[in-house]
């Protein structure tokens, strides 16, 4: 597979826009969790509503703050959850070109691999299920796991751990500046591959390799 160093013991995939567009799902979900609580999604910052790399979790927080809501915080993410995953069942979803290729060809390797995220834990599981290729990972990290959302390195150092592997020997594919930073910052390999649908530039050029899409990545040989 081209672009990647020669010797690596884990493959660690970030999800939203890296290996699946979901941002209309999440777009979504704001807005009607903003109409349930009688709020106006479009009147949040255009920086926060076409933001990257965040966790759910910190979002709702955010909305929270800036709307004065007092509903408990845990309810308004089951609210959300409820809205993301309602969209989500309704969408015709697919994969990024060349990602399924990509994971197959590094599982046949034996490579061990991970999801990475800053998404809810249930969902990517059961995005992964419904696109075929969730039995290919070993495990699943996400936002509520940690206490420092990306940039900070602590979801993969997390990641690394729990697979039984040293951070320098993992390969990250990211597609945001906040995740090309945690992964270098936790000392790993870092493709950026660019989203083409993304709301804001991001800045990935940190990144060991940069790519257009998976696609560039895998090859006939793979």
């Amino acid at each position: 597979m081209r672009h990647l160093p020669e010797r690596f013991d884990a493959a660690i995939f970030d999800f939203d826009e890296t290996m699946i567009d979901l941002e209309p799902q999440h777009t979504i979900a704001c807005e009607l969790l903003c109409r349930d609580l009688g709020s106006d999604y479009n009147e949040m910052p255009e920086s926060f509503r076409h933001g990257s790399g965040k966790r759910v979790i910190d979002d709702i927080r955010d909305m929270r703050e800036f709307f004065g809501w007092t509903r408990p915080f845990e309810e308004l993410v089951r609210i959300r959850q409820r809205h993301f995953d309602e969209a989500c069942q309704r969408a015709d979803l697919a994969l990024l070109p060349g990602v399924e290729h990509a994971v197959r060809a590094l599982h046949a390797r034996g490579v061990p691999l991970a999801v990475t995220s800053s998404a809810v834990g249930s969902s990517i599981d059961a995005i992964l299920r419904r696109t075929g290729i969730r039995d290919m990972f070993r495990l699943i990290v996400d936002g509520s796991e940690v206490e420092h959302p990306k940039p900070h390195p602590e979801a993969y150092l997390l990641t690394a751990k729990k697979l039984g592997v040293e951070p320098e020997r993992c390969v990250v594919f990211e597609d945001s500046t906040v995740g090309v930073r945690a992964a270098k910052n936790a000392g790993m390999y870092c493709v950026a591959v660019r989203n083409p649908n993304a709301l804001t530039p991001q800045d990935v050029s940190p990144a060991d390799v940069v790519v257009s899409s998976f696609e560039e990545i895998v090859s006939s040989r793979a």
